[in-house]
């Protein structure tokens, strides 16, 4: 629950925030923008977060660079601050497909969601 009167604010964060940390207040957007091309196979994909401390909002989105066929863009995930505590997002560019291969990139941000 946020104080009265505060609006929510949106946190954006991309690859070159990798491993830092951001405070965010309960109702507050986090959204992460990461580089990456699925027309190679390879996706991001969320591999962990505390759920009573974020919420996933929504389906991941793709946003192409080009109309090109094939191009690459940018993958949006959005989490919304539901509970005070502290958590490791934790994001992994891999292909699905391959098991037991190591992911490309790892993308980690530790989230801290401060009591009203």
């Amino acid at each position: 629950m946020r104080p009265a009167g505060r609006q929510p604010h949106t946190v954006t964060l991309g690859e070159q925030q990798s491993g830092r940390q951001v405070t965010l207040a309960a109702g507050d957007k986090l959204d992460v923008s990461l580089a990456g091309n699925p027309s190679t196979g390879f996706s991001w994909n969320v591999q962990s977060f505390d759920a009573t401390v974020l919420r996933q909002a929504g389906e991941p989105e793709f946003q192409p660079a080009s109309s090109a066929l094939g191009s690459g863009g940018t993958f949006t995930y959005r989490f919304e601050a539901i509970g005070a505590g502290q958590t490791t997002l934790a994001l992994a560019y891999s292909r699905p497909f391959e098991k037991g291969v190591p992911a490309q990139k790892i993308f980690t941000a530790r989230v801290v969601v401060a009591r009203p």
